[in-house]
């Protein structure tokens, strides 16, 4: 399971570099990863589910961000393991959100549709920084 982890969140960062390339302000941003198990009676196709709810409630907020699932295709092998990043263009965007979504909830629905798909053993708050970006 830690190289399932770790390559994961090497994924993550990798696939990342690119998700603000507009923004030109700042080549560090914050991330979220929720590492998790899809539960009996669900599938990938569930989790996509919930992405696009968290995707709709950042629409309605005139919110940026971006979401990644991840998988392995290699090593550890877990069908039912995944990670899930959500990255924002700022802090405060970031902020913005978790207080929207979470304090005054928003979210309240779509997070218990996740509580009722996935069993999550870690979180964590992160964040990335572009080093370099070919685009």
């Amino acid at each position: 399971m830690k190289l399932f982890t770790l390559v994961t969140t090497g994924l993550i960062t990798f696939f990342s570099l690119n998700i603000f390339s507009q923004n030109t302000g700042s080549i560090t941003f914050p991330a979220e990863i929720w590492y998790c198990q899809i539960n009996d009676g669900f599938t990938l196709d569930d989790v996509r589910e919930v992405s696009m709810g968290v995707k709709k409630f950042s629409e309605e907020n005139g919110m940026q961000g971006t979401q990644y699932l991840t998988t392995t295709f290699m090593g550890e092998m877990n069908p039912k393991g995944f990670e899930l990043m959500t990255a924002w263009p700022s802090f405060e965007v970031m902020g913005k959100g978790f207080d929207d979504f979470f304090t005054a909830g928003a979210g309240n629905a779509v997070f218990a549709r996740w509580s009722e798909v996935t069993s999550c053993n870690k979180r964590e708050l992160v964040t990335i920084e572009r080093t370099w970006s070919i685009d």
